[in-house]
């Protein structure tokens, strides 16, 4: 699916990352342009973009499956470990984003964070049913990296992680999907966790350095549809 805008005069193209000639593109332009974290598959919810000048690839932007919990973000956004479980569906993380530094296109990150999530809202629920809410990103900081173009485009800063993380195979999420992991995940949850839990295990330790955490609603009502919702289910 190829989508474009015009922005300064020039014709930036989105292609969306459909096969595995435009995966490999994307792996390794992340891999050679992204400054601290290269490409790795992982089995959970995921939709790319390459971004083109004419013929040149300038860009590539990722979202994926939101993290499953955050201290900071959680009491950003105010909601229950049950709400939190249940619609962790409607928000999805930018997991990767970067452009060629020498792209000569003044300010072309924010606004292509801002076409990237008008076009993720449709193609998201098109893809995976779900309406979204929020976004999420996370951001190293060092001297050169404040998530500067992140606050261009008005996301907020909530928190920052801690370093380390737990990660759980999400199985009550799997079992809702119509997929061959939503089967298994119904039937022998075990198995799926062997088949498709990152390392293979129910529960993940991994310690990192701590990473700055920014939010993006992209509907008004968001807080509304969460909080007042009471059964776990998307007003």
């Amino acid at each position: 699916m190829i989508n474009f805008f015009e922005y300064n005069n020039t014709k930036i193209t989105f292609d969306e990352v459909d096969n595995a000639e435009k995966n490999k593109l994307f792996r390794e332009f992340i891999n050679k342009y992204h400054s601290y974290v290269k490409y790795k598959d992982v089995p959970q919810r995921r939709i790319n973009w390459l971004i083109w000048n004419g013929m040149d690839l300038i860009g590539c932007i990722g979202f994926s499956s939101c993290v499953l919990a955050v201290g900071d973000r959680d009491r950003w956004i105010g909601w229950t470990k049950e709400q939190r479980c249940k619609l962790s569906n409607s928000m999805a993380n930018n997991y990767r984003f970067c452009l060629k530094s020498d792209n000569g296109i003044k300010n072309l990150g924010s606004r292509v964070l801002k076409i990237a999530r008008n076009k993720l809202a449709i193609r998201w629920k098109d893809k995976y049913g779900d309406d979204l809410l929020l976004l999420e990103t996370y951001v190293l900081k060092n001297e050169n990296r404040r998530g500067a173009v992140y606050l261009a485009d008005n996301w907020t800063y909530v928190g920052n992680t801690t370093g380390v993380s737990i990660s759980k195979a999400p199985l009550l999420l799997w079992q809702k999907e119509k997929s061959e992991r939503g089967e298994l995940a119904r039937t022998n949850p075990k198995e799926a966790i062997k088949k498709y839990a990152v390392g293979n295990q129910h529960y993940a330790v991994k310690k990192s350095e701590p990473k700055m955490i920014f939010v993006k609603p992209i509907v008004k009502d968001w807080k509304k549809r969460i909080l007042n919702d009471k059964t776990g289910n998307i007003l």
